[in-house]
């Protein structure tokens, strides 16, 4: 059963000791990039984190696989000779879990870049989780992921768009980014570009946790 925990009476004394590893470590982020073929100079960035505290199935392993499958589907377009209008570029980000330290370094490092030619962030962690459609963004985002979730289909039933399915969620509300959630951290507070964080569930699968 569930363990039982009581406090009191003191006065107390508790003696902790934690035993860590403080190690120096190399960390790599993975950059794809699809340059565009009629605005080069425009970026649409997305991105998700491949470490995990520990094994990962929701949080970030469900968001990797949609960012993989993303890729090898963009790939397959590109061999038959497609180019997006503008550059769209797939980070995977590493040490997420240590403090946003991957995406953070890299929109650093390029700041002026980015400030100046990205167009938006598409942020994807826990990718599929609980049930029904989770989505947060930036204000100037919201009409667009409302009109774009309309363009597709429901995974659970195909008389309906992933709209309907939004709608119908406990979460219909689009919810507002801030804080150190996750990697929009760095896009939104250092550099002020338009982001959005966004999650499903799926009725047809188990539960991931």
């Amino acid at each position: 059963g569930a363990p039982v925990y009581r406090l009191g009476p003191g006065p107390a004394v508790l003696n902790l000791t934690y035993t860590g590893n403080e190690t120096i470590a190399t960390i790599q982020n993975v950059i794809s990039v699809i340059e565009g073929k009629e605005e080069p100079d425009r970026y649409v960035i997305l991105g998700n984190h491949r470490d995990a505290w520990t094994f990962g199935a929701a949080d970030p392993n469900s968001g990797t696989a949609a960012l993989l499958e993303l890729a090898q589907r963009l790939s397959k377009l590109q061999n038959k000779g497609w180019r997006p209008r503008r550059t769209i570029i797939l980070c995977n980000w590493d040490a997420e879990e240590y403090g946003l330290i991957g995406s953070t370094e890299w929109v650093e490092e390029n700041r002026a870049m980015l400030t100046s030619r990205t167009v938006a962030y598409l942020n994807v962690d826990v990718g599929v989780s609980g049930s029904g459609v989770d989505a947060s963004a930036t204000p100037q985002l919201d009409e667009l992921l409302k009109q774009a979730s309309k363009k597709v289909q429901n995974p659970d039933n195909g008389t309906e768009s992933l709209y309907d399915l939004w709608m119908a969620s406990d979460s219909s509300l689009i919810g507002r980014l801030g804080g150190g959630g996750s990697d929009y951290s760095a896009f939104v507070q250092h550099i002020g570009i338009p982001s959005v964080d966004m999650a499903i569930g799926i009725r047809s699968l188990p539960q991931l946790v």
